[in-house]
């Protein structure tokens, strides 16, 4: 019977060991796959696959209106929005963008519609004249997760003499984008604020996006495509994603 209890006790508490390993694992597991938005994926750019390479070029094209929100601060609203871009390899891609039809407006929760216009001239066109685009894996769900290159994505001018905001707002930080209709020959960016909380900030990998001093969050829609000779024209509609 006394052995009996001790091997019941040795494997209880094995078991507790086990079940906490598991659980630390578990943690682990969660922190390394958000910490920088992700695990580390690829672009790929055919029918067959095939990774995005040097010299490969793509554009992507704001769907709608889309919104830059910066919570108790001010929204900047945008009906034309344009990306292009070349891949460096099948990890890594840079790209230029510029927006335009930009007006400001007194913040709202993302999703509800704007009411109250600011006194303030939005200056355009609003461009990114560089920026690097990273892409990620996360749950099954791929994602891009785009980054400054340098010291800043743009500055934003609000331009007015009652103007109450801030004139010149740089915007710095990362933004993280999910991949709807992934591998296909339209895919889609899609931004808000939720999909770019999964990003969690670390030394390495940079702040959120900030306009000036404040958080700022993406609600928008881009629709992205191939663009060079090869990879475009009948028949050469290729696929586009991360794998």
């Amino acid at each position: 019977m006394r052995d009996s209890k001790f091997g019941l006790r040795a494997f209880g508490l094995a078991l507790m060991a086990a079940l906490g390993l598991m659980a630390f694992t578990a943690v682990a597991a969660q922190a390394e796959t958000l910490s920088d938005g992700g695990k580390e994926g690829s672009f790929l750019v055919n029918k067959e696959k095939a990774l995005a390479k040097l010299g490969v070029t793509f554009e992507a094209n704001q769907v709608g209106t889309g919104t830059l929100l910066v919570p108790g601060r001010v929204d900047i609203l945008c009906t034309e929005g344009k990306t292009t871009g070349e891949f460096e390899d099948n990890t890594k891609a840079f790209g230029k963008a510029s927006f335009t039809g930009c007006t400001a407006w007194q913040p709202v929760a993302e999703g509800a519609a704007h009411v109250t216009q600011v006194k303030c001239t939005v200056k355009t066109p609003i461009e990114v004249k560089k920026g690097q685009a990273l892409p990620k894996k996360h749950e099954g769900s791929a994602y891009i997760l785009l980054e400054e290159e340098g010291e800043l994505f743009t500055t934003i001018f609000l331009e007015g003499p009652e103007c109450p905001l801030t004139k010149e707002n740089k915007v710095t930080g990362s933004v993280l984008g999910l991949v709807d209709k992934n591998e296909t020959t339209e895919p889609s960016l899609l931004f808000s604020q939720a999909i770019a909380k999964l990003f969690q900030p670390t030394a390495t990998t940079g702040n959120h996006l900030k306009f000036g001093a404040f958080e700022a969050y993406l609600d928008a829609t881009a629709e992205g495509k191939l663009t060079d000779v090869n990879h475009t024209g009948e028949g050469k509609e290729f696929p586009l994603g991360v794998c």
